[in-house]
């Protein structure tokens, strides 16, 4: 057992974990954080994620999360300055304005014809849109969550927040007067609070007990196309609001990213495992002979990964019973990036002091 008792410990080093981690440094720079991460940082979803910022909500609890997530970004990177990525423009494309108007902040529509729209999306050969199709513009931004995390990373460790990567904690236990925390070599560490953000292998952890009483938790596959076709540099996002697909011009690595939903529930998450199914192309094809006049851009590549749902697909942030200051924060159902940092907020008012005003991370 050391002798060293940490103020906080989060378990977990992707994009929700480290951005508890910003959030706890920034309030109380004096704090000897910890970071426990199973494998490298960002290894889990937040190593795959395109880091898609858009302005979509299903209801208030994902609005106020996006608005809160918005802030933590613009504090971080401030006027889009991204370390890879850029805030676009976006067009969204749908039958069904008024359903989309209610679920975003889209500003004015343009024709389906317009010139510029064209011009926009020359890079996408034989893209079409219907004429029967509504255009609505709004902001956003995109930002490969990779290139993020390893940012956060390097700015905690500036700052003097340990990350103890290859280090996977198995058991949390309340002490006499801390936290306790185990990990999978034996040691037993000391912390006053402690935050689990372990993604994808929350559902099958044993640290699960903790959360008895909460609604269920699952893992989905999520799959990505990378399109053979290069982006231009004032390409927008396209979001196809009816099948909640997008097209993502990825202009450092060269391709339009195409992200769609997969189906495929309950899978174990192992990246080495998950591969493209033929119902993923299947699907995906689908969706793009809907916008393209004639063939489909050929696949140039892929990235599938898994991310873990909560049963209402919102992320989450609750204290846990049975010890004392743990609070974990995890469902991020591939919107960690967007929806994770609200979370993480809440988590540090619950372990701090829900007086707390509200933390722009510098």
């Amino acid at each position: 057992m050391t002798d060293r008792i940490y103020d906080l410990a989060v378990v977990g080093a992707g994009v929700m974990g480290l951005s508890a981690a910003v959030i706890a440094a920034s309030n109380s720079p004096r704090e000897r954080i910890v970071i426990f991460e199973r494998d490298i940082v960002g290894a889990g979803a937040s190593g795959f994620a395109p880091g898609i910022q858009i302005n979509i909500r299903r209801n208030e609890k994902e609005r106020d999360l996006i608005n809160r997530g918005s802030k933590f970004w613009r504090g971080i990177y401030p006027h889009g300055r991204w370390p890879i990525g850029r805030d676009c423009d976006v067009y969204w494309l749908t039958r069904h304005p008024n359903e989309l108007a209610l679920l975003s902040s889209v500003g004015g529509t343009i024709p389906s014809t317009s010139f510029a729209l064209t011009e926009r999306l020359s890079s996408l050969p034989r893209f079409l849109i219907p004429g029967d199709m509504a255009v609505a513009l709004d902001r956003g931004s995109y930002s490969p969550v990779d290139s993020i995390v390893r940012d956060l990373a390097q700015r905690l460790k500036a700052v003097g927040v340990s990350i103890c990567e290859g280090t996977s904690i198995e058991r949390i236990r309340q002490g006499p007067s801390n936290i306790l925390l185990q990990t999978s070599d034996d040691r037993e560490l000391s912390a006053k609070r402690a935050i689990l953000a372990i993604g994808p292998w929350l559902p099958d952890s044993p640290l699960l007990e903790h959360l008895t009483d909460e609604p269920r938790l699952r893992v989905k596959k999520v799959v990505a196309l990378h399109l053979a076709a290069r982006p231009t540099p004032n390409c927008p996002m396209i979001g196809l609001f009816d099948d909640y697909a997008f097209l993502i011009p990825m202009i450092e690595e060269g391709y339009w990213l195409f992200s769609f939903a997969s189906q495929e529930w309950d899978v174990r998450p192992e990246i080495n495992s998950l591969h493209v199914s033929s119902d993923d192309l299947a699907r995906a094809t689908a969706i793009l002979a809907k916008w393209f006049s004639s063939d489909v851009p050929a696949v140039a590549s892929a990235r599938v990964f898994c991310d873990c749902y909560s049963d209402d697909g919102v992320p989450f942030s609750r204290p846990v019973r049975g010890v004392a200051g743990l609070h974990v924060i995890g469902g991020g159902a591939g919107n960690g990036f967007r929806f994770g940092p609200a979370c993480a907020e809440e988590a540090i008012r619950s372990l701090y002091s829900p007086d707390l005003p509200v933390i722009t991370a510098t």
